[in-house]
């Protein structure tokens, strides 16, 4: 297939799918294309051309470290000994991530124009008009405050070839139903050991596909299939999901400690612990 061609297919899709000139939170699987596998790079370049800002999820676990003390949460999504080797202290000025984020997310974080989030475990990488913009919402305790403000309200959330366990936002509707994220730490290339949230275990979010198919758009491309889901439809949805039906998001190991905590609500301190302090918009946005 010529690269012409490839391009018209590509950017007939991202037509079809409404996504011009729009925030798209793709996650992407590049083996879903079976026909004809098309470049990262060349992928990235026609959401670039229809005006798209792109973000990812650039996660990396090198950077996890051992609490100062101990780990006094009561409930934090974890039993038995930090064990932690082979610490690498996080930089956002390097394209350093887990090879589970898929080479198209690597394809997003090396290109030159891109931008990174500092948290030390879960930050987002993004290109296009809007990156700055999205990526400076989130911080170390706000770890999904890139789904907030104005730049996501006619944003979509794009899955290329993967299931919704892979999608990150429906850790953000839990927030929105009233769960607390848990906590761990990192080093990082100014500090030692910083205090983050993360997000839980998402292998049962599969489990909110009939209840987020009516919000959704599908498509076929190359042999993959691409399904769009606008951002505020699928938090809302999930969330009252969550809501009505905790264990909904319970993955199938029934000894999944992350799974628990979350169900019950999620992290639990003692009166020692101070939590992390939620900035003011997050706190409304959560409800």
């Amino acid at each position: 297939m010529s690269d012409n061609m490839e391009t018209a297919v590509l950017k007939a899709t991202i037509s079809s799918l409404k996504l011009e000139n729009k925030v798209v939170y793709i996650h992407c699987g590049m083996r879903s294309f079976s026909t004809h596998k098309p470049n990262p790079a060349s992928l990235i370049q026609c959401f670039l051309e229809a005006g798209c800002t792109v973000v990812v999820p650039t996660f990396n676990y090198d950077t996890l470290c051992l609490p100062p003390e101990e780990n006094r949460y009561l409930q934090n999504g974890h039993r038995g000994e930090w064990m932690f080797d082979n610490i690498r202290a996080f930089d956002p000025d390097d394209n350093e991530l887990e090879s589970c984020m898929g080479s198209f997310a690597r394809a997003v974080l090396h290109h030159p124009d891109r931008v990174r989030s500092n948290h030390p475990i879960s930050s987002f990488a993004a290109v296009g008009p809007k990156a700055a913009t999205v990526i400076k919402r989130q911080t170390y305790e706000n770890v999904y405050g890139l789904y907030q403000g104005k730049e996501a309200r006619d944003a979509v959330v794009l899955a290329i070839g993967v299931s919704l366990n892979s999608i990150t936002p429906i850790h953000y509707a839990e927030e929105l139903a009233g769960r607390t994220l848990f906590r761990r730490w990192a080093a990082t290339k100014e500090t030692p050991t910083v205090e983050v949230c993360v997000g839980a275990c998402s292998n049962g979010f599969e489990n909110l596909h009939s209840i987020l198919e009516p919000c959704s758009a599908y498509t076929e491309v190359f042999g993959s299939q691409w399904v769009a889901y606008p951002l505020e439809n699928l938090l809302e949805e999930s969330a009252l999901a969550i809501l009505a039906k905790p264990e909904i998001t319970r993955c199938d190991d029934k000894n999944c400690v992350r799974c628990e905590d979350m169900v019950l609500g999620g992290l639990i301190a003692c009166d020692v612990q101070e939590s992390v302090s939620v900035d003011p918009e997050f706190s409304s946005a959560a409800g």
